[in-house]
């Protein structure tokens, strides 16, 4: 049996959510291509299309806004937080919530995944001091995340950071849902083994260690020289290249306009001088492209959220992707047990 470090390249299971295409320079969510949806709909229809394979967002919305109202409003989960957020980080904070909820009886697939996606909702929006909860329509999980936020801009453009998160095939936190949901485990342990998995910073962090790269210089003259300087001494620069993508992230170039768009003060607009001058770097040194995640933490810090709650914000928009491997993993009824190359005595 050949041996694959990592898994690179094996086909570890069979999926109809969605796919890069055969080049591997786009992305597709069950056929419809994820740019589109970015300009087009919005985050409740991508839940739909994505776990219901209709671009409709409507039981998502009802599901997701009484889920959310009931959780806001519950001690226990109110005490939770207030118990936690000052010990952990967030990414630890989103975890406990969301195993903390067990599962709902005879409830349908898109009701469970409304009420995962609204604890970890109420879990970021708890970090902020508003207390105006109303939700936009538009823009329902992202006026969750962003409480008080009147901005339609600032919503809209998270609405679409979500949509570029909200699925990627089978990434190592997928994977690792698909693995859990393979021994009929529960949805809610499966979700969890997700956030547990993607809070490395190989895989979620990456946006967090990416805005610490472009804030670590002043000026775009000062990145040039930094950034060599590593690459020098062969240190990994986070946010370029990507596993499954070689030429291109399409995701990344939304992002980036986006950056461009609401860079509205001096600090803002250096900083993005600064993540321009990283990327042409890259390009002429190592000939490696922008991942989602190396733009995508310059807006999340633009749109006013601290360093360490943009892998939750991962986690909102991601658990779309995870609750539908984890049906259809349930679906295939297929225990995943890899054989294991032996090197011991």
């Amino acid at each position: 049996m050949e041996y694959s470090p990592g898994l690179r390249g094996v086909i570890a299971g069979e999926t109809s959510i969605s796919t890069v295409g055969k080049e591997g320079k786009a992305l597709s969510y069950r056929g419809v291509d994820v740019i589109g949806l970015a300009e087009s709909n919005n985050y409740q229809d991508t839940v739909g299309l994505i776990v219901n394979d209709s671009l409709d967002g409507a039981s998502f919305t009802k599901f997701f806004t009484s889920s959310y109202e009931e959780i806001c409003n519950n001690k226990f989960y109110l005490s939770l937080f207030n118990d936690l957020f000052q010990k952990l980080h967030p990414m630890d904070v989103l975890r406990t919530i969301v195993s903390s909820s067990g599962e709902i009886d005879k409830a349908s697939e898109i009701e469970q995944v409304s009420r995962m996606i609204a604890l970890s909702s109420f879990g970021i929006a708890s970090y902020f001091d508003s207390q105006n909860r109303k939700l936009n329509n538009e823009y329902l999980v992202a006026s969750a995340l962003l409480p008080g936020q009147e901005d339609v801009e600032f919503l809209e453009a998270l609405d679409d950071v979500l949509i570029l998160y909200a699925e990627h095939g089978f990434n190592a936190s997928t994977f690792a849902c698909r693995v859990s949901a393979s021994t009929r485990s529960d949805l809610t342990s499966s979700i969890t083994a997700g956030i547990g998995t993607l809070k490395g910073e190989l895989h979620g962090g990456a946006n967090e260690e990416a805005i610490k790269l472009i804030k670590s210089f002043t000026t775009p003259e000062e990145a040039i020289i930094g950034v060599k300087e590593k690459l020098s001494k062969k240190e990994k620069i986070m946010g370029f290249g990507h596993g499954v993508y070689k030429i291109r992230d399409p995701r990344s170039s939304v992002v980036k306009d986006w950056v461009e768009k609401l860079s509205r003060n001096d600090e803002q607009k250096n900083n993005y001088e600064i993540a321009m001058a990283i990327d042409k770097v890259m390009k002429d040194e190592k000939d490696l492209f922008p991942n989602v995640d190396f733009y995508g933490g310059l807006l999340l810090d633009i749109l006013g959220f601290e360093t360490d709650l943009f892998t939750p914000i991962f986690v909102v928009g991601r658990t779309a992707g995870w609750s539908a491997h984890y049906f259809e993993q349930r679906e295939q009824d297929t225990l995943i047990r890899p054989a294991a190359r032996y090197t011991g005595k």
